[in-house]
């Protein structure tokens, strides 16, 4: 991994390379109106996710100035309760997100089911979830766009789930500067979604749901409060505390950053000194100082690659269209094609490249040695990219296709096929540092030199150069150029940033390794170096006259016996057969010499020591009679392979045969041929039974790679049914809450009913008992076992004998019935029939509650018996006018009048009625004044009122003189008495001499004689 940031939304957002050095951020501010920048937490949560928002959102202050966006696994086809469930456990708003709802602070928004979710200029985006798109990863696709969106203003959170979704996207908000934080995986329910994040190393905190908060509230306050100023250069100020800064990462990790962009440096730095909880850069260079583990934590803060498979989809379609294709037309399959990707952090970038070429090679139907040299900076991503696993979140980018093609499924990762991995060599490699690959004939380097300041882009540009062979390839980023290099390539696609090298870089490599000078001093320096090439030349033409004129006949060869190079002149030993072609050392030589070769060489390679024999007959080449050898063994240093060194020394004194170390016959030739000719029977049948192994070998790759492919269905399969299982798990904690939280309200209206007394029975539409109060016991002979039964096979103790008809009317006609009855034992209960309604008014039953009230009916009885006792005529009207009651005197005085039912001035008439009068009517205004009077006591405008009136029979004269005074209280109303004052009258009147006769007046005689006696 270079210094780069393999998907930081500021590369997309860069045109040139030189952009972005003069801030420290590149995002804008928020949207217009905000009084102050609001830092927005994403926070992604699975199965057992449930119970850590609880925690986590009941440790969090009403008024913490973020926003929070809870994105979960949830089942498109269960409505959420989510919004109820969490609204319990805090103060801030909790809504369900709307598509183009602008974010606000102190409010939580959750995701909907069937839906993704995005963010855009600071608005919630809502899309719909394909159903049949595979795998989901809601979170990973949130928490990308939040980095995009807020850049370093964006915190993620992941809690308990399964899987690793929201892993990519934390890395996504790390990389655009923002804060990354994760639930302890020993305090989730399901660890495997914080596990995964925390395996990136990029996570700044990992702590229990209801720590997390605080961490993520100091933080915002940090972003929102610090103002970094940009300081000078590292090399410009030499006490500049940024210098500082690189000088301690060179010190430790031997990787120089002076050379990296100002504005990420920065923001790396910042990053890093928030989660040490440092304000000041001297100070955080203070401490890089006395400890090298933070040193070495902002070197891998520098070092972050969020790559991924065919990143950039259209610019991987280019490069299989252009140059794929034209690297491999016109290479013989021996011909190696060389590819370097440098940057390559995890390694999906070269693994892409590698299926590309596989792919080509499968559509022209041959079969090239291809080599990708993948390397980067950090050690540790090699490693990572070297075992080819990667998350099942893949399945994001490669296509199902190439799923199935080119990787096999193992527990919860996709193992990179042993066919592409072959084709991929990874190293550590520093490109600012190491000298290049060479005879290169594509170099894809993306979204690296963004990184680098202009001096550093040339260099490594000059070296790419330098590396391509002519007419070779360069794959960019979509926001890199060339530079000062732009007429050296041919641009085949500039959307895509792919070019074509028009020449070899080897011109330039004197401005690569030396520094660079004033232009005489390049003109005598290619005047040295031609000088130079003159003089090896000659001393090449002299070494090979040299070995012509000493070196005896000698014969490299590898451990399968063939010939790689020969030095000397070998003409007079060395014979080529009849037959095929061969480079076989042993059907080189002469018989009677390649036997001995033979078994010098097996065991000059068994045992890595050298091999001398002397004075070896030659039988069938002229003029040479005898040879002596040597067979020295080595080991290639780079590669590990094993060679000999064969030297055929003819120079020595043709000697007699019996004075030679070498003793050799006729019998023992032709036994020794004997022996050959079976080993090569032996061999010719080993060969058969290894054809047959190879027949029966494919037919077990052909089983095999059927019961892969029935492997990976059941695995897709799997994680189908492990995401309905995740959803199914978080609607299930949902109604367990929802459930538990019912129970809560049962056991509260159970206590409510039970301490009231309030006997009561639940019906439902065919008078069948669903459940009742045990106080209902004490009118209705219920027991627990009749839940079930109708209410109609049930006796009672209440004298009410429309007790099932006034139930049946009620769930008909849906009004309300109220009557009091006696029960047995002297005993008063008021029985109230109401409908039994639902969510939506529907009459789905009918409640019948019992309260005693047989105190109420002795105050009432207590009330009649002392109103009955007094003298006067008195009434008790309600708020209305309505009579309510009556004493002993008024009713005598009607029954006595004419009105024996009561049917004007008793209970349930209006008395207000009573006392009005036609016009024209005898006691018209009497009656009048008495309505009025009587409708203001009503109103409360007045206390009391009173008024005489005459009221004459038949047979004598009488006056009365009605007073009526208020009730206080809520319900309002009046008492009304006539009090008989004839007596009074009479006396007054014989003292005024004004008596004339009988004459018939009041309210009272207007309509009926014996409404008198209501008045």
């Amino acid at each position: 991994m270079e210094p780069e940031d393999n998907d930081h939304p500021i590369a997309d957002a860069t045109t040139t390379p030189d952009e972005g050095e003069e801030t420290v951020s590149v995002y804008g501010p928020y949207p217009e109106g905000r009084d102050r920048v609001c830092c927005i937490v994403g926070i992604g949560a699975s199965a057992g996710g449930l119970e850590a928002l609880q925690r986590f959102f009941d440790n969090v202050p009403g008024e913490s100035d973020l926003a929070y966006v809870v994105v979960q696994h949830l089942s498109p086809v269960h409505k959420s309760l989510m919004v109820d469930l969490l609204a319990k456990h805090t103060a801030m708003s909790v809504v369900q997100a709307a598509d183009g709802m602008a974010v606000e602070r102190n409010t939580v928004y959750l995701l909907p089911p069937a839906k993704h979710l995005s963010i855009e200029d600071g608005r919630l985006i809502l899309t719909a979830k394909d159903a049949a798109g595979g795998m989901s990863l809601p979170i990973d696709i949130f928490f990308t766009a939040l980095a995009k969106d807020q850049g370093p203003r964006a915190l993620g959170v992941v809690l308990s789930g399964t899987g690793s979704d929201g892993t990519r996207g934390l890395l996504a908000i790390k990389s655009a500067g923002g804060f990354a934080a994760a639930q302890d995986p020993e305090s989730a329910q399901f660890d495997g979604m914080p596990r995964s994040a925390i395996a990136t190393g990029q996570v700044d905190v990992v702590k229990t749901a209801d720590k997390l908060p605080g961490c993520l509230i100091e933080h915002a306050g940090r972003v929102l409060s610090r103002n970094l100023p940009v300081p000078a250069k590292p090399q410009e100020r030499d006490n500049d505390p940024l210098a500082q800064i690189v000088a301690a990462i060179r010190s430790v990790t031997g990787v120089d950053f002076s050379h990296y962009k100002l504005a990420t440096l920065l923001r790396r730095i910042e990053r890093r000194m928030h989660t040490a909880g440092l304000d000041s850069m001297s100070d955080y260079a203070a401490l890089l100082r006395r400890n090298s583990a933070e040193t070495v934590s902002l070197y891998k803060e520098m070092l972050i690659g969020v790559t991924r498979f065919f990143r950039d989809e259209g610019a991987f379609a280019s490069l299989a269209d252009k140059v794929i294709p034209t690297l491999l037309a016109k290479r013989s399959p021996t011909d190696m094609v060389r590819v370097w990707v440098c940057g390559c952090a995890t390694g999906e970038e070269a693994y892409s490249i590698a299926i590309l070429f596989a792919e080509a090679q499968e559509r022209m139907g041959r079969s090239f040695d291809v080599k990708i040299f993948a390397t980067d900076i950090d050690q540790d991503s090699i490693e990572i990219a070297s075992l080819g696993e990667y998350p099942r979140s893949i399945a994001e980018d490669v296509s199902h296709d190439r799923l199935t093609r080119y990787f096999s499924a193992r527990g919860d990762h996709y193992l990179v096929s042993r066919d592409i991995r072959r084709m991929v060599v990874f190293a550590a490699h520093n490109i600012m540092r190491d000298p290049p690959f060479t005879k290169i004939d594509l170099v894809s380097c993306r979204n690296l030199l963004i990184y680098m300041d202009s001096p550093l882009q040339r260099k490594v540009l000059s070296l790419f150069q330098y590396a391509l062979r002519q007419s070779g390839f360069l794959f960019l980023g979509t926001s890199e150029t060339l530079g000062d290099l732009s007429a050296e390539f041919h641009v085949l696609d500039s959307r895509n940033k792919l070019f074509q090298s028009l020449r070899t870089g080897t011109h330039r490599l004197s401005r690569l390794l030396v520094p660079t000078v004033a232009s005489p001093v390049h003109r005598h320096g290619d005047e040295t170096m031609s000088q130079a090439q003159e003089e090896g030349a000659a001393i090449d033409e002299a070494i090979s006259t040299l070995m012509r004129a000493y070196v005896p006949p000698s014969l490299l060869v590898n451990e399968q016996m063939n010939i790689m190079h020969v030095f000397g002149e070998a003409s007079a030993i060395l014979k080529v057969p009849p037959g095929e072609a061969t480079l076989n050392v042993l059907k080189l030589l002469p018989s009677s010499v390649s036997m001995v070769v033979g078994t010098a060489l097996t065991r000059a390679f068994r045992s890595g020591e050298e091999f001398a024999l002397s004075n070896i007959p030659v039988k069938d080449r002229e003029g040479l009679p005898a040879v002596s050898l040597r067979v020295k063994p080595f080991v290639a240093r780079k590669t590990g392979r094993r060679f000999a060194l064969i030297v055929l020394d003819p120079s020595a004194p043709a000697l007699a045969l019996p004075d030679s170390d070498f003793d050799f016959d006729t019998d023992t030739a032709e036994r020794i041929r004997g022996l050959e000719q079976e080993l090569v029977s032996r061999g010719e049948n080993l060969q058969a039974t290894i054809e047959e192994l190879e027949t029966a070998n494919e037919e077990l790759q052909a089983t095999n790679e059927e019961l892969l492919a029935s492997n990976e269905e059941l695995q897709s399969t799997n994680e189908e049914l492990q995401s309905v299982n995740e959803e199914l798990y978080s609607v299930n904690a949902e109604y367990q809450a929802k459930v538990e939280e019912l129970t809560e309200v049962t056991n509260d209206l159970d206590n409510l009913l039970r301490s009231t007394e309030i006997g009561t029975v639940f019906l439902d539409s065919g008078m069948v008992i669903r459940r009742f109060t045990p106080a209902a016991a004490r009118f209705i002979n219920i027991i627990p076992r009749d839940v079930g039964r109708s209410i109609s096979h049930l006796s009672t103790n209440i004298e009410y004998p429309d007790f099932l008809k006034d139930i049946e009317r009620v769930f008909h006609n849906h009004n309300p019935v109220e009557r009091h009855v006696p029960v047995r034992g002297d005993r008063w209960i008021q029985t109230r029939i109401l409908p039994y309604l639902t969510e939506k008014n529907h009459v789905a039953g009918v409640v019948v509650t019992f309260v005693d009230v047989t105190a109420a009916k002795a105050a009432e009885h207590r009330l009649q018996t002392v109103l009955d006792s007094l003298p006067e005529h008195v009434a008790v009207i309600d708020s209305n006018g309505a009579i309510t009651m009556v004493n002993h005197a008024w009713r005598m005085f009607g029954e006595k009048n004419g009105a024996p039912a009561l049917d004007r001035c008793g209970p349930g008439t209006n008395y207000l009625d009573v006392c009005s009068a036609e016009d024209g009517t005898e006691g018209e205004d009497i009656a009048r004044a008495v309505n009025d009077g009587l409708r203001r006591i009503l109103s409360g405008d007045i206390e009391q009122f009173t008024i005489e009136y005459p009221c004459h029979s038949d047979t004598e004269e009488r006056w009365f003189m009605m007073h009526a005074c208020r009730l206080a209280g809520l319900s309002g109303g009046a008492v009304v008495s006539h009090i008989d004052i004839t007596n009074r009258k009479l006396m007054e009147l014989r003292a005024s001499g004004r008596r004339n006769g009988l004459k018939k007046s009041g309210p009272f005689i207007a309509k009926d004689p014996a409404a008198g006696g209501a008045a």
